[in-house]
């Protein structure tokens, strides 16, 4: 496998030119693109050799407003002195990366590719849950519409108080929607219901993957 440029039109958004037609590589990239977690391959100068498509997003909102080439695929210049730590001396480091609105946790790991170490970043979520896993997980459980809008709060941090202000109902009704989920869910509290929640295999939409 050979350095690859950091554009986005060059990267893994188009799997099959990246790999030559190799069919099991491009099938994995494809897959890769469909998971929530980013993945990246880094080097000790925070050149992207490769990274899947919520990598990719996250990438753009780091550089958002500090970087004059918003297309490049790269780690925050900042923080580019950790991957050192990574590559040079194989050190595993946990990082918390500042986005325009929160930040984002990243795993860094030592992987030796060729001749070289380089540096396989996979980032936290921002959320418990996601929309796809949350309608998943719904229609596994036989969950109602309202049920699923109550779980999607719960997921969000909000409490039955919130829940009842935002749907325009009573604290009573979300109480019993709550009890409704966790009868279904087999979940003995809404901490083990999150923690159940958690633990989904996170997934983007069919269609934020097909059109980049």
């Amino acid at each position: 496998m050979q350095a690859t440029t950091t554009s986005f039109e060059r990267m893994a958004v188009n799997a099959e030119a990246q790999w030559n037609g190799h069919p099991v590589l491009t099938a994995l990239v494809a897959g890769l693109d469909r998971c929530a977690h980013g993945m990246a391959l880094l080097d000790a100068a925070g050149e992207a050799w490769f990274a899947n498509a919520s990598a990719r997003a996250l990438f753009k909102r780091l550089a958002s407003g500090t970087d004059p080439d918003p297309q490049r695929v790269r780690w925050p210049h900042d923080r580019v002195s950790v991957l050192a730590k990574v590559c040079h001396q194989g050190h595993r480091e946990l990082v918390e990366l500042k986005l325009p609105r929160g930040s984002v946790s990243v795993a860094l790991l030592p992987v030796p590719v060729q001749d070289r170490q380089l540096a396989f970043a996979l980032f936290g979520r921002e959320e418990i849950c996601g929309p796809v896993e949350l309608q998943q997980f719904a229609l596994r459980h036989q969950l109602t519409m309202a049920e699923t809008q109550v779980l999607g709060a719960l997921c969000k941090g909000l409490v039955a108080n919130d829940i009842a202000l935002v749907h325009g109902v009573a604290r009573t009704t979300v109480l019993t929607q709550i009890a409704a989920i966790r009868t279904k869910t087999g979940s003995p509290s809404v901490r083990a219901l999150l923690a159940l929640m958690s633990r989904m295999p996170q997934l983007v939409p069919m269609i934020g993957v097909m059109h980049h």
